[in-house]
């Protein structure tokens, strides 16, 4: 009797554990999505997708930056592709694994989680919450030859000539936001 009671306790903290890894993760996320948002639409409206992509080449990653060293604990919140731009975006290998999942299971038309917590080892989990191309304006940096902007392209390949992110269609998985989250 004590064995079944105890276990029902410990689901009840694991499921109290996960939904306050998934609120403090989504927190970290939207709190990074305002901060390169924000600027980035205003950077578009100013100056089209040239000046977008000059915002995101020159300023992303400080922003990003910025963001984990305000949290409180250890988390960390980052963007990654399999497709990426930035070198400093790329994925670590169990990123890389979750990555290449999502996508295989958003190729077969699976629907994906909008949040997926992995635990990576004790006390520590990744959270991923998918991205997509939901806005045709995205296509103006990460589109394919016909919807890219020539010019805000070419400031990219000056930036990155080693470039990936291209060739996207709208509603294409992009990448995800990656929550690294340590509890104490």
């Amino acid at each position: 009797m004590i064995l079944p009671a105890l276990l029902f306790a410990t689901s009840l903290l694991s499921g109290a554990t996960t939904a306050e890894i998934k609120q403090e993760a989504q927190d970290a996320i939207l709190k990074l999505q305002k901060h390169l948002q924000k600027p980035l639409k205003a950077n578009l409206k100013k100056g089209g997708p040239l000046q977008a992509a000059n915002f995101c080449s020159t300023q992303a990653q400080s922003i990003t930056h910025e963001i984990n060293t305000s949290f409180a604990r250890e988390t960390r919140v980052h963007r990654t592709s399999l497709k990426y731009r930035n070198n400093d975006n790329s994925p670590k290998s169990d990123e890389r694994e979750v990555l290449e999942q999502m996508q295989k299971e958003f190729d077969t038309g699976k629907k994906l989680p909008q949040l997926l917590v992995k635990k990576i080892y004790a006390n520590t989990y990744k959270v991923y919450k998918p991205i997509f191309i939901n806005k045709g304006v995205c296509l103006a940096c990460h589109g394919d030859a016909t919807t890219r902007d020539p010019e805000a392209y070419k400031d990219i390949k000056f930036h990155y000539p080693q470039d990936k992110a291209i060739n996207y269609k709208m509603h294409d998985l992009r990448g995800a936001f990656v929550v690294k989250i340590v509890l104490r």
